[in-house]
């Protein structure tokens, strides 16, 4: 069995969580050969033959297409590993301004720029979008998370590797959260930093946006366990990928309608920032995109990239 770990754009944490299975990755390296993997290993190409291949960050130049359609030949089962593989991830955020404003950024805009600062024209050209990966080619499985907790990969890697069965929990964080939902009154909108909130009761409930409601499980609601509102990085929750007509910012208002019996029109003029708060790991994924009702086309900059 031969295995491989690509990179694309993203910041190598899903290899590293691969590394955190600790003394797991001994049953692994005894089930199969890690072949390739740049981030652990000082192999330049993958090779030909490999039977599982886990992907990990977003498409977004020439080079990370290139690779992306190599490592899907060259593998019998590919695995999107990581919420930027999946949906795009932080790199979609990137659609809300265009190529130029970016390099001028990167290059001329921080404190750690070189003195010339010179735009080199020598990197890989940039594609007029972020992509996840199954936009552009045929994936087997998909494994979100930013990155995937220990624990969940435990349960998909190995049996994987084994020819195992996979069975996992499809519900959304609040089923792994172990808040209660309180009486829910005089409810306002709170910025994450506006006074410490209640250890035991709903973070929602309370004001702050906190999106368990529409995010996949996995990650055992480590967040809002450690009072930190859900930002939604494990992905969509399952009835948002099956059904058209819903979308995190549709479903989040009709939550807290649910919950505060405000209009959901007044609900809407509430909500600061979408891109950030609703769609800041999805916006590079066309599936999410496509959506009639999503509103990812409404908060992407149109210049330069349309």
């Amino acid at each position: 069995m031969k295995i491989a770990i690509e990179e694309l754009a993203g910041c190598s944490g899903c290899t590293i969580a691969v590394l955190d299975l600790h003394e797991a990755i001994l049953d692994l390296v005894e089930a199969a050969d890690i072949v390739y993997s740049p981030v652990i290993m000082d192999v330049k190409e993958p090779p030909e033959g490999i039977d599982i291949a886990f992907v990990t960050g977003a498409v977004r130049n020439a080079e990370n297409q290139e690779r992306l359609k190599k490592i899907r030949k060259n593998s019998k089962v590919l695995v999107a590993l990581g919420t930027c593989a999946c949906y795009g991830g932080i790199s979609g955020l990137s659609m809300m301004s265009n190529r130029e404003e970016i390099f001028k950024t990167v290059y001329k805009g921080v404190g750690t720029v070189k003195e010339d600062g010179v735009i080199p024209h020598d990197v890989p050209e940039f594609l007029y979008r972020v992509f996840a990966v199954g936009d552009m080619v045929k994936i087997d499985y998909y494994v979100p998370g930013c990155p995937p907790k220990e624990d969940r990969l435990k349960e998909i890697i190995l049996p994987l590797v084994k020819g195992d069965a996979i069975s996992l929990s499809r519900k959304s964080v609040c089923s792994e959260c172990d808040r209660k939902m309180g009486e829910v009154k005089d409810w306002t909108l709170k910025r994450r930093h506006v006074g410490i909130p209640d250890r035991d009761t709903c973070l929602l409930g309370q004001g702050y946006l906190c999106l368990g409601p529409v995010t996949f499980c996995g990650c055992n609601a480590s967040c809002p366990k450690n009072n930190i509102p859900c930002h939604g990085c494990n992905g969509p929750s399952l009835d948002i990928i099956r059904e058209p007509c819903r979308d995190i910012h549709n479903l989040m208002v009709r939550r807290i309608a649910d919950l505060t019996d405000i209009p959901k029109k007044d609900i809407e003029k509430e909500l600061y920032d979408v891109a950030h708060t609703m769609y800041a790991f999805t916006m590079g994924s066309e599936v999410m995109e496509d959506k009639e009702i999503s509103k990812i086309r409404d908060v992407i900059s149109q210049e330069g990239n349309r």
